[in-house]
C-alpha cells in the first residue's frame, strides 16, 4: 500500500502561488506542474516564480541575450543552465567569455561601442565607478523584487551603487574568513608546546598578533609545512587592503579611508607603513620559492596539499579544502572569523546590463532568473569543484545543507555558514571602493605592493610612490568629480554605521 506524503504549508502555499502564475507563454502550465510533481512546488516556485511573474512588467525579451562571463569561472555551468532558462522563458544565450585577468579593459571597450557586445556581462564591483555611466540602473528594466535583492546579505547589496543607483547585482559573495586545519591546532602536543612558547592557548587568531604567532609556530620548512599563505602577486591589493583595514581598526581610525574630503591621498603615515611592514613579514612564512609571487591559485592548491595550516582567504579556500574530491586536509577543516575587527569584502563578482543593450529586458530576464533561489544555490553548490563560486544571499545560510551538499555530513556546512553569517552582520564591514579610475588606483596599488614586498622599496618609499601615483590619477579623471564620488563611497559606510 502507497503511503501518500502530507504536503508542507510552504508546498501547499507554493502549489497555489504556481497555480495562479500567469506564464505569459514563456512555459506551459503543463511543463510548470509537472516540474512541480517531480522537484517540489517550493522549488520550482524559487526557479520560475520570479521570472514568470515579473514577465509581464518588464515586458517580453525580444531575440537572443547575450551574456558575457570571466572564462573558466561561470562558463561550464550556465551552459547548463542555459537550456533551463530557455525552457523557462522561452529564450536563448549565447555565452560570450573574456579572460579573468582582461576583465577591465574587455568590458570598458565592449561598453563604449555603438552595438552591445553582450547584453548582461559580470565584473568586479570596484569597477562600477569606471563602467556605471555605461550600466543601466536595474530598476528602469524591472523592479529589484523581481531579483530577490532582499536576500542578498547586507554588505553585497551596498555595492555595485553608482550615483545613488543600483547598477549591478552580486553572483558571487566575497569576504574574507579564517581557514585552519583542526588536526594542527586542535592537537594536545601542538596545543601544549604553543602555550610554552607563546604565554597564551593555541586557537583561531583573533587579532594581529595572534595571527603572526599561530604563523610562526606553524612554518617548519623541514617538514614541508607552513604557518600561512597569502597572495602576493595580481590579486595582492585583496590581502594588502585587509592588512590596511584591519590595522586602522585596531587603532580606532576611519578604516580604508584612502582619500581625504578632498582627495588627497591618505597612505603615508603610520597606520599604512605597519599595514605594510606586516604583509611583508608574512612572506616569510610562506614556501620560500612562492613567496614574493604567490598566485591565488597555487596558494589555494598547496593548501589543499596539507602544506599550509592556515589560511586567511576568501571563502572559496574553505569550500575547496573541505571537498575531498580536490583536497588532502578535507576531514580536518575548520572556520573561524578572520582575523581582526573588521569584515573585509574584496572583489566578489557582479552582474548588470550594458546601457548600449538593444534586449535589456532580455538581460534582466536573464540576471533574474539566475538570482531565484534555487537557482542561486545550485550556482554556488553545483560548481563547487570547478570554480568555487561563493555564497551571497542569506538563504544560502539558512540552508546549508543544500547550498554545500558535499560538506553537510561532516558538519562543515554548519559551520561555514554559521561564520559567514556572522561576519556578514558585523558591524563593522569594510566596502571595496568603487569610484572612477579605480582600476587605476589599484593598479598602482598593486605594483607599489608588490616592490615592498619583494625588497626593492621599503613600505615607506613604496607608499609615497602609490601617493604620487594616486594624485596623477585623480587629477586624470577631475579632482571635483572624483571629490563627488568618494563623498557618495564615504556616506555610504558612514550612513550604514560602518565608521561608527
Amino acid at each position: 500500500m502507497k503511503i501518500l506524503k502530507r504536503r508542507t504549508c510552504a508546498e501547499t502555499y507554493a502549489l497555489d502561488q504556481l497555480s495562479g502564475i500567469d506564464t505569459k507563454g514563456l512555459i506551459s502550465r503543463r511543463e510548470l506542474m509537472r516540474r512541480a510533481s517531480v522537484f517540489g512546488a517550493a522549488a520550482t516556485l524559487g526557479t520560475f516564480g520570479g521570472v514568470l511573474g515579473s514577465a509581464g512588467r518588464a515586458g517580453a525579451a525580444e531575440g537572443k541575450v547575450k551574456v558575457g562571463l570571466d572564462s573558466g569561472a561561470f562558463t561550464p555551468i550556465l551552459k547548463e543552465f542555459a537550456k533551463e532558462f530557455r525552457e523557462a522563458t522561452g529564450t536563448e544565450v549565447e555565452f560570450l567569455s573574456y579572460p579573468l585577468g582582461n576583465m577591465y579593459d574587455q568590458n570598458l571597450l565592449a561598453l563604449r561601442q555603438d552595438e552591445a557586445r553582450f547584453d548582461a556581462f559580470d565584473f568586479w564591483p570596484n569597477f562600477t565607478g569606471d563602467f556605471g555611466p555605461f550600466l543601466t540602473p536595474l530598476e528602469e528594466v524591472g523592479s529589484l523584487e523581481a531579483l530577490n535583492f532582499s536576500d542578498i546579505a547586507k554588505p553585497f547589496r551596498l555595492l555595485n551603487i553608482y550615483e545613488g543607483k543600483t547598477v549591478g547585482v552580486m553572483i558571487d559573495g566575497d569576504l574574507f574568513i579564517n581557514t585552519f586545519r583542526a588536526d594542527l591546532f586542535e592537537n594536545p602536543e601542538e596545543m601544549k608546546a604553543f602555550q610554552a612558547k607563546y604565554g597564551y592557548e593555541l586557537g583561531a587568531p583573533a587579532d594581529w598578533t595572534q595571527y603572526r604567532d599561530t604563523a610562526e609556530f606553524f612554518t617548519r620548512p623541514d617538514d614541508n609545512l607552513y604557518g600561512a599563505v597569502e597572495v602576493t602577486s595580481f590579486f595582492v591589493y585583496a590581502f594588502f587592503i585587509n592588512q590596511l583595514v584591519q590595522a586602522g581598526a585596531e587603532k580606532g581610525e576611519r578604516y580604508g579611508e584612502l582619500f581625504d574630503e578632498q582627495m588627497r591621498p591618505k597612505l603615508v603615515n603610520d597606520t599604512a607603513i605597519t599595514a605594510l611592514d606586516r604583509y611583508r613579514e608574512m612572506t616569510s612564512f610562506m614556501p620560500s620559492d612562492l613567496a614574493n609571487a604567490m598566485p591565488w591559485d597555487v596558494g589555494r592548491q598547496i593548501f589543499f596539499e596539507g602544506r599550509v595550516a592556515q589560511a586567511n582567504w576568501w571563502t572559496d579556500m574553505p569550500k575547496g579544502a573541505a571537498d575531498p574530491s580536490i583536497s588532502k586536509v578535507a576531514d580536518n577543516i575548520k572556520c573561524a572569523p578572520s582575523w581582526g575587527e573588521v569584515t573585509v569584502l574584496p572583489y566578489g563578482r557582479a552582474m548588470g546590463i550594458a546601457k548600449n543593450s538593444s534586449n535589456k529586458e532580455g538581460a534582466f530576464q536573464a540576471i533574474a532568473w539566475i538570482q531565484q533561489s534555487a537557482n542561486a544555490n545550485r550556482w554556488v553548490a553545483e560548481t563547487f569543484s570547478q570554480s568555487l563560486m561563493d555564497p551571497w544571499r542569506m538563504s544560502m545560510f539558512n540552508e546549508p545543507s543544500s547550498t554545500f551538499p558535499l560538506q553537510a555530513e561532516s558538519g562543515f556546512a554548519e559551520n561555514f555558514a554559521s561564520v559567514s553569517k556572522d561576519l556578514l552582520d558585523s558591524s563593522k564591514a569594510y566596502l571595496d571602493i568603487s569610484i572612477p579610475g579605480t582600476n587605476q588606483y589599484l593598479s598602482s596599488m598593486i605594483q607599489h605592493v608588490q616592490r615592498a614586498v619583494t625588497g626593492q622599496a621599503t613600505s615607506e618609499e613604496a607608499l609615497k610612490a602609490m601617493e604620487a601615483e594616486f594624485e596623477e590619477t585623480t587629477e586624470v579623471f577631475n579632482r571635483e568629480r572624483q571629490i563627488s564620488h568618494y563623498d557618495e563611497y564615504r556616506q555610504r559606510m558612514i550612513s550604514n554605521g560602518y565608521w561608527s
